[in-house]
């Protein structure tokens, strides 16, 4: 079993530590214990594909770092059961081996270094993957911290877990002499939108890596989707409903996606018109509420 250890006081400390210290230490390294929770207003064990985004799903793993020159790197640690509790997901377990305090970060979901381009992690926003959404909802915490004698190691409050990507949610409602299948309209289509980017897992931050624009079509009982953050005066919107096509547009606060927001559409279809009423809130919290009608 693989058990790099953090890097060793210096010498002249460890011999001024006080009598309890070495006797912890003589009992051998301690391993670190991991919680984490999606967001500063839920605790460790909510549970990240959940409808509201703060919930972790069972088998979810994440990739824990030790900052500061430790050898500890994308380290990966799962929640089996999905209640927010991290154990080790392979024999490269963390351990402290001395008293100072250590920080951590960590990031999901986990992807092995051989499977990152630069130290980042690839990945498109088309329909295809709008199917397995987890693939991109990137997450990022920093700042949690432990040491032997407090080997627990929470990423929550502060330090919890954040959305870096954007979303957009749909409910679709019919106006005057139109009614809304249960399942939705047959599909929708959302144009103009950058596709292809990157996440950053040491720094959580996410850019686009492509300058052509596409359309992304779906069901219309898929009403939420995942994006890169981007620039986009707002979002052009084609419905197909009882063998109609209706057209409309999204907007979109400040002409731009932004990381760690969900921005929610309610669409009411009337034979004449589609009328969006549109509200922004951050993704895992209640916070601002813009709405705007076109």
């Amino acid at each position: 079993m693989r058990t790099r250890l953090l890097t060793l006081a210096a010498l002249a400390m460890t011999l001024a530590a006080c009598t309890n210290d070495i006797e912890n230490l003589n009992d051998g390294p301690v391993a670190a214990q991991f919680t984490a929770a999606i967001g500063n207003n839920v605790t460790a064990t909510t549970r990240v594909s959940g409808t509201d985004g703060t919930k972790w799903d069972k088998g979810d793993c994440i990739g824990i770092t030790c900052t500061g020159g430790s050898s500890y790197n994308n380290v990966p640690y799962v929640t089996n059961n999905g209640d927010g509790n991290f154990n080790p997901a392979s024999d490269d377990i963390i351990y402290y081996d001395n008293t100072d305090e250590v920080t951590f970060r960590a990031y999901y979901p986990y992807k092995d270094d051989d499977e990152m381009t630069e130290g980042k992690i690839a990945a498109t926003t088309n329909a295809k993957a709008q199917e397995v959404q987890t693939q991109h909802d990137f997450l990022f915490a920093n700042g949690a911290k432990g040491s032997t004698y407090n080997p627990d190691v929470s990423f929550t409050g502060a330090n919890a877990f954040s959305h870096c990507m954007s979303r957009i949610t749909l409910n679709f409602k019919g106006g005057r002499g139109v009614t809304i299948p249960t399942d939705g309209p047959t599909s929708y289509t959302l144009k103009g939108l950058l596709l292809q980017g990157t996440f950053d897992p040491t720094t959580g931050q996410t850019a686009t890596t492509t300058t052509t624009t596409a359309d992304v079509t779906l069901p219309g009982n898929r009403t939420s989707s995942i994006f890169f953050p981007q620039e986009v005066e707002s979002i052009g919107m084609e419905i197909l409903l009882n063998g109609n096509t209706y057209y409309t547009a999204l907007p979109v606060k400040e002409d731009k996606l932004q990381s760690g927001k969900e921005y929610h559409y309610e669409i009411t279809i009337s034979h004449k018109d589609v009328m969006v009423n549109a509200s922004i809130k951050a993704w895992d919290k209640v916070n601002e509420n813009v709405n705007v009608n076109i």
